[in-house]
């Protein structure tokens, strides 16, 4: 058997080194530890309601104002005790005072300046006060442009074995 130069031998030491770092972050959409990229949102959301005391109607209009998206979820909170009771254009859940919207499979796709509509109908009784904060896939609209969550830090590679 043939023994290798100690150029060779090095440079197939980081070679596996590098695939080996690899196949740990194999189907994450990462490499060598590098966050994953993330276009910035920028939206507005126009929020309409029909009341008519102890139940309303609410519309969000969503519009996109950055790049393109293909899939997307809006959240807002409630201070009273509306309760959704149910929702149409989007997959309405609530838990607590928190409501969510997210895209149909026909409507996950916004272009940039395009639109989306979705409602929902909510019972309640006492003040209906309209949110005053909304998100979309985490990034505050109505002028916010930058992820609500805290930005990771890059993790610096393994060195190769030596």
């Amino acid at each position: 058997m043939r023994s290798l130069s100690p150029r060779t031998a090095a440079v197939a030491a980081l070679t596996g080194a590098i695939c080996a770092a690899g196949s740990l972050v194999a189907g994450t959409g990462t490499v060598l530890g590098a966050p994953p990229a993330r276009a910035a949102v920028a939206c507005e959301v126009g929020y309409t309601v029909n009341d008519w005391g102890t139940g309303f109607t609410a519309a969000v209009t969503i519009t996109n104002r950055g790049p393109a998206v293909n899939g997307w979820t809006l959240t807002y909170s409630y201070t009273g005790n509306q309760r959704l009771t149910g929702g149409w254009n989007g997959r309405w859940t609530q838990s607590g005072k928190t409501v969510t919207v997210a895209n149909e499979s026909w409507n996950a796709a916004l272009a940039t300046g395009a639109s989306a509509q979705a409602g929902a109908q909510f019972a309640y009784s006492g003040a209906n006060a309209a949110p005053t904060a909304f998100a979309l896939n985490g990034t505050a609209c109505n002028g916010g442009g930058e992820p609500t969550d805290p930005p990771t830090t890059p993790r610096p590679a393994a060195p190769p074995p030596s």
